[in-house]
């Protein structure tokens, strides 16, 4: 039987994307636009005011401008109207990480969560190496191994599902351990013991 991934509803998504647009429209823009760009492939382009980058977006294929907010066509007034720019927009194409690296820092767990955030909102763009496709790679694989040694990994309880979560690098491996009733094991991972560097 294939592997199902499903999506986040359509509702979670827009409360997801209601917190998202909060933190990334303003302040956070360049993170998000490197999300997007490191993601998706797309060209950064920057929102011009003053010759300073005042707001960072990327520029589809298509030619649309995309931010946390969603796409927009070059002459849209409501892609410029929360930094008080108007059409024609004087934009920046060619923008590269560095540049935006030049004008302030960068939040690097600013750009991790952007990308999270972003794949789960919008499910269908083309992500390069994204966190489902990920996890549908890693489900066939775990699912030819559960065959091959007619072991499944379940819940204790039909409706608490169990979770996969992104390792943190200090991770040791899985841990199993039998049940109260000793019919059947619980998996949970367990982390590597602490390497001081001294």
């Amino acid at each position: 039987m294939p592997t199902i991934v499903r999506k986040l509803s359509r509702e979670k998504r827009g409360f997801l994307h209601g917190a998202c647009t909060t933190m990334f429209l303003d302040g956070m823009c360049y993170e998000f636009a490197i999300a997007l760009h490191q993601g998706l492939g797309w060209p950064m382009v920057g929102l011009m005011k003053n010759a300073v980058v005042r707001h960072a977006a990327v520029m589809s294929p298509q030619e649309i401008l995309c931010d946390v907010r969603g796409s927009f066509l070059p002459a849209d007034e409501r892609f410029g109207r929360p930094f008080s720019c108007v059409p024609p927009y004087d934009l920046s194409r060619g923008l590269i990480e560095e540049d935006l690296r030049a004008i302030r820092p960068i939040n690097e767990h600013g750009i991790s969560t952007a990308r999270k955030m972003a794949e789960v909102i919008w499910p269908k763009l083309r992500w390069n190496d994204s966190l489902a496709s990920k996890v549908h790679a890693f489900a066939d694989e775990l699912e030819a191994l559960s065959k091959k040694h007619g072991l499944w990994i379940r819940s204790s309880f039909p409706t608490t599902p169990p979770l996969l979560a992104i390792g943190m690098d200090d991770e040791g491996g899985y841990e199993l351990r039998p049940t109260d009733d000793g019919s059947t094991y619980s998996i949970s991972r367990y982390l590597a013991p602490f390497q001081s560097e001294v």
